[in-house]
């Protein structure tokens, strides 16, 4: 069902819509994962943007089968979704990764990722997140054949205070994708014969709804796509076969196939074709059965899909056996352990090669967060910059309207210029990186001293009243003026001025910063090495000592 969330046992969901899909289908999902791959690149439309586009192209990548560029934007979906801090999208992009995983048969890796995403889910109180991290571990299950387990997952859903995720005004997908993998899960439980009494009476009573409301989705007609109509008519076979009513099973695989038919996608097609083998076989035709299971092996190999080749020569091999022709059943078997073989080698192919994107988008995410940090720093002293004082004040301007008021100091070198001129600029330069780890180790970690160029330093005091501040400040006056500037070079000395003002909510921060200016202005004029604050009234005090 095209969800672009959530995946039904047929096939995934995908944004192609039937009108696409039916004239074109591969060259059409190239197109779309090619258009995909620009908006996911595209870094001014934002890390949410860029991580829905991520997330809509690993859908098209399993559609399309291409296992690396599903596992490559999964990964790119969670990278971005991180980036953009929003945990909601990051429970989605998890259940992109373990859907990826999934393909890619890690279901250790698969089974982790929908853990995270579900717990996430539950510790945002996200109801939607919890039922599609839900609904698309049954949808693991279901891949696997493991029904009865599938069943059980949709049925707690069902019952648990996480249910109304499926019934928010924009999860009318996810609501449907539900019933179709219930009616799969419990019609396959119950003709295998599975479940304790109590849960099959509470699935049989289920199952009657959720039939009847899969049965609906066929009214759409042409507004299904091709993936949403095979995934619907596969969840309505199966249920006929466990009710008996062999004929209507007949008339469900026969539209089956012709839907998937002309949809130039070979995965879908073969399972449609294993879906009416099946029919065939537990009706008797078993000529039918064989040439349908032997189609199926031809599309599924065309598929690249080595899992449902194998599936589909088990089929085949159970055919021949039954209808007598045992050397074709016993050469079949053979196809099918060579097959696995193969798959063997494959999954270990096909995890070096996701290790490798793995590795390549934590070598990309390692050198976005140092680029993210070195746009925050000084870089000839290691102190935060501009950009980072002014995001800090930001944050404690926001606490100070709420009664927790903030200082800030404006700080020159004194008569830095004489510095540079006397002693040279790399005597200067050390200078500016002594005073900085002086200054630096005599504030507590909620403060900040940041470097605003030059001479010129900024110094953030968290929770103090001005008081306070000016004693702080009188103190890293000291400090700079009885230093051993002259360790550094002979005749050396240094000292600094001081411009004191109040982060109380009442001024903005801008008329909070000229305060400060104005108070360190008047530190200068009073001979430098000298603490001033600014009143209430914008005017400065000398600051004794």
């Amino acid at each position: 069902m095209t969800d672009n969330e959530a995946m039904t046992p047929q096939g995934s969901a995908s944004p192609v819509s039937t009108g696409a899909t039916q004239g074109a289908g591969r060259s059409a999902l190239r197109e779309e994962l090619r258009v995909l791959k620009l908006q996911a690149a595209d870094a001014g439309s934002g890390a949410a943007a860029q991580a829905l586009a991520h997330r809509d192209a690993a859908y098209v990548a399993f559609d399309l089968k291409d296992l690396a560029a599903a596992m490559e934007h999964a990964l790119g979906c969670v990278q971005c979704a991180r980036a953009s801090g929003d945990g909601r999208l990051q429970v989605k992009a998890h259940v992109t990764l373990a859907l990826a995983m999934l393909e890619s048969y890690d279901d250790a890796g698969a089974q982790r990722e929908f853990l995270l995403a579900r717990t996430l889910a539950e510790e945002l109180g996200d109801q939607r997140g919890v039922a599609l991290a839900a609904v698309n571990s049954s949808h693991f299950e279901l891949e696997r054949r493991n029904y009865r387990q599938a069943a059980r997952l949709l049925l707690e859903l069902l019952t648990s205070p996480w249910m109304p995720g499926l019934l928010e005004p924009d999860a009318h997908q996810l609501w449907e994708i539900f019933h179709v993998n219930f009616v799969v899960a419990v019609s396959e439980a119950l003709m295998a014969g599975d479940g304790d009494p109590h849960l099959r009476e509470t699935s049989e009573r289920q199952l009657a709804v959720s039939r009847a409301l899969v049965a609906a989705l066929l009214d759409r007609g042409d507004e299904l796509s091709v993936q949403d109509a095979s995934a619907v008519l596969d969840a309505l076979t199966r249920h006929a076969l466990w009710a008996g009513t062999l004929p209507e099973a007949r008339a469900l695989a026969d539209e089956h196939v012709r839907v998937t038919r002309d949809a130039d996608l070979p995965l879908l097609y073969g399972r449609a074709l294993l879906d009416r083998s099946r029919v065939f076989s537990r009706s008797g035709d078993l000529e039918g059965a064989i040439r349908d299971a032997e189609l199926g092996v031809r599309y599924f190999g065309e598929a690249a899909s080595e899992l449902w080749e194998a599936r589909s020569r088990e089929v085949l091999a159970n055919a021949y056996a039954r209808a007598g022709r045992y050397r074709e059943a016993f050469e079949t078997q053979q196809a099918v352990t060579r097959g696995v073989e193969n798959l063997y080698r494959d999954y270990h192919q096909q995890r070096a090669l996701v290790s490798q994107i793995e590795h390549q988008v934590r070598e990309t995410e390692v050198r976005a967060l140092a680029l993210a940090e070195a746009a925050l720093r000084d870089p000839l002293t290691g102190a935060p910059n501009r950009t980072q004082a002014m995001q800090v004040l930001g944050e404690l301007y926001g606490r100070a309207q709420q009664g927790h008021p903030s200082a800030i100091a404006l700080l020159d070198l004194d008569l830095f210029k004489r510095v540079n001129d006397t002693f040279g600029h790399l005597v200067g330069d050390a200078v500016l990186i002594e005073a900085t780890r002086l200054l630096s180790a005599e504030l507590r970690e909620q403060d900040l001293l940041a470097r605003l160029g030059g001479e010129e330093f900024i110094v953030i005091l968290t929770d103090v009243t001005l008081q306070e501040a000016a004693a702080v400040c009188t103190r890293l006056r000291d400090t700079l003026y009885h230093a051993a500037w002259d360790a550094l070079t002979p005749g050396l000395a240094l000292s600094g001025s001081f411009g004191v003002a109040t982060l109380d909510g009442a001024q903005d921060i801008t008329s909070t910063l000229k305060a400060a200016d104005q108070a360190l202005y008047a530190a200068k004029a009073a001979g430098r090495n000298t603490v001033r604050v600014a009143a209430s009234g914008g005017e400065p005090e000398l600051q004794p000592g």
